[in-house]
């Protein structure tokens, strides 16, 4: 019999609490990684998702404009004519929601009134990187570089909220339109002069040189319309994602509305090529191997992909550095002179692709 008012409960001695605590932290560890990789394969179908909303888009934008999809050659042609006609002028400052922020963006014409985008330059941009971003994408942006004329509008946005890391870029060879020639630069000499600029060349970019960067050069006759992609839109990447420019440990974009280059913020070159800023193996500028980080952002080095005819895939490092007719029109030629530049799988891939010419060029024509 206990005497009248004895507690008879007993408290955990240290033993015990040490092995409810070891217990708790079994469990922990246990649930841990398994919540996690159920968040990480929860944003990587939210980035499908997306990556499917642009290619629908894109064809919504490409039925309403004579089958041209939205690229730096069809909506950002204006930022290539001469600046009395165009240019700069164009991009900068308040705008519209569909207007470019560079003469490479393909998200604000085909996605910026439904997206609510800002009709502020900087701020639409903002809404691109942060708002309809890979939620995988979430390093902030460093530093700005390039010049505009409303620079400051960027910076006052990147001092407020930030830029967050590129999210979505287009495979730069469906963006170039196919050389004329050999070595023909369009509006060469007639850089400051629109009208005769547009009686020699019409529509054609003049700062582009005939093809992208990385080895790959696209067909005689190539225009960016969803019809000469090739014979099989579903092996051909309308978008993917992707992050540059990393440079040392600093991340940055080019504000510039309008670049030389025939890649830019929204575009990127050959990923089999090992230089490349966004997928490339080896170092460039000391950005690799981070730069890979940051663009095989998904379960086990991965990225998604969406297609020309609208469906999405998940696609590992191998996959992206082995099969360069994914990145390429139809008929696009690897140059012979820049195979020794490529991934090891890459060339490997070539040695099943048949020798062939093209324009003058020795190379081996993409399926």
């Amino acid at each position: 019999m206990n005497p009248q008012g004895t507690d008879t409960s007993r408290a955990f001695t240290l033993i015990e609490l040490l092995v409810v605590i070891a217990i708790i932290a079994l469990l922990i560890g246990i649930l841990l990684p398994a919540l996690g990789q159920a968040r990480a394969a929860a944003w990587s179908l939210v980035d499908q998702t997306q990556l499917r909303s642009i290619a629908q888009g894109q064809a919504t934008y490409s039925a309403a404009n004579d089958d041209n999809y939205a690229s730096q050659t069809t909506s950002g042609w204006s930022g290539h004519v001469p600046n009395e006609t165009g240019g700069n002028t164009l991009y900068v400052g308040n705008t519209s929601p569909d207007t470019p922020v560079t003469l490479s963006d393909f998200i604000s014409p085909t996605m910026g009134s439904e997206l609510g985008l800002a009709s502020s330059r900087a701020e639409r941009m903002a809404g691109i990187v942060n708002d309809f971003a890979d939620p995988a994408a979430k390093t902030l942006n460093d530093t700005l570089f390039g010049s505009a004329p409303d620079l400051d509008d960027y910076r006052d946005v990147a001092n407020s909220v930030g830029y967050k890391q590129i999210s979505y870029l287009m495979p730069g060879a469906f963006s170039c339109w196919g050389t004329v020639s050999s070595g023909f630069v369009p509006g060469q000499g007639v850089v400051n002069d629109g009208a005769k600029y547009q009686q020699l060349y019409g529509a054609v970019p003049r700062n582009w040189s005939g093809g992208p960067a990385s080895s790959v050069r696209t067909p005689k006759g190539f225009r960016p319309q969803t019809f000469r992609v090739g014979t099989s839109p579903s092996r051909k990447i309308i978008v993917a994602d992707g992050t540059r420019y990393l440079v040392g440990n600093e991340l940055d974009f080019d504000v510039a509305p309008v670049t030389g280059s025939a890649n830019s913020t929204f575009t990127s070159g050959t990923p089999q090529w090992r230089g490349n800023v966004a997928y490339g193996q080896q170092q460039f500028q000391g950005g690799s191997p981070l730069n890979q980080e940051l663009s095989f952002r998904h379960p086990s080095n991965s990225l998604n992909a969406a297609f020309f005819d609208g469906h999405t895939e998940n696609l590992t490092q191998e996959e992206v550095w082995t099969d360069m007719s994914l990145w390429a029109p139809t008929g696009s030629v690897a140059l012979d002179s820049g195979v020794s530049e490529l991934t090891d799988e890459a060339q490997e891939w070539l040695e099943g692709i048949k020798d062939g010419r093209l324009d003058g060029f020795n190379g081996r024509i993409l399926p």
